[in-house]
């Protein structure tokens, strides 16, 4: 699943110029095609879902990757901000913090409704897919935190902050 992800990431590093990869995983947002958005489109049609429950990761609202990347970019392009571009180059992890499976997330993400489906647990074999997704993707943001001083939120807090969002321009 990742290792066109890996190729590029490493196609970039050879090249031998500065550069700053953003690593991201589990990505959802109001607009486009995601999780999030399939969760509540199916929430409304049907009676039950089954999700899987066997795999783990940092779901991280869209929104937050691009005003913590606006934020890095802003440090890199400000005389206020001394830092050493040279030293800067390589791969960052940036998702939200904490972990949960995709089950728990959806049950978060329903749990916002009055109507709520019966969500069932399954495992991944369950489920079949075009591409084996990583059972566990939880990223250390570490890197992030003590380059640029960037700490995301917990990622059950930042699907509160996007549904309210959500709902606020609704």
């Amino acid at each position: 699943y990742g290792a066109s992800k890996l190729a590029g990431e490493q196609a970039i590093a050879s090249i031998g110029g500065k550069y700053l990869i953003l690593r991201t995983a589990w990505i959802y947002g109001l607009r486009g095609s995601n999780f999030l958005l399939t969760m509540q489109r199916l929430a409304k049609e049907r009676k039950e879902l089954k999700v899987v429950a066997d795999q783990i990761g940092s779901p991280t609202w869209s929104r937050i990757i691009a005003t913590s990347t606006a934020h890095i970019i802003s440090q890199l392009s400000s005389p206020l901000y001394p830092l050493d571009v040279e030293g800067l180059s390589g791969i960052y992890h940036m998702t939200c913090n904490g972990e949960t499976s995709w089950y728990e997330f959806a049950k978060s993400i329903i749990a916002k409704y009055e109507k709520q489906p019966n969500i069932l647990p399954i495992t991944t074999d369950g489920y079949p897919a075009p591409a084996k997704r990583p059972m566990y993707s939880v990223l250390s943001n570490d890197k992030l935190a003590k380059t640029f001083g960037i700490v995301l939120p917990n990622w059950d807090n930042g699907l509160d902050l996007c549904l309210t969002s959500s709902y606020n321009n609704s």
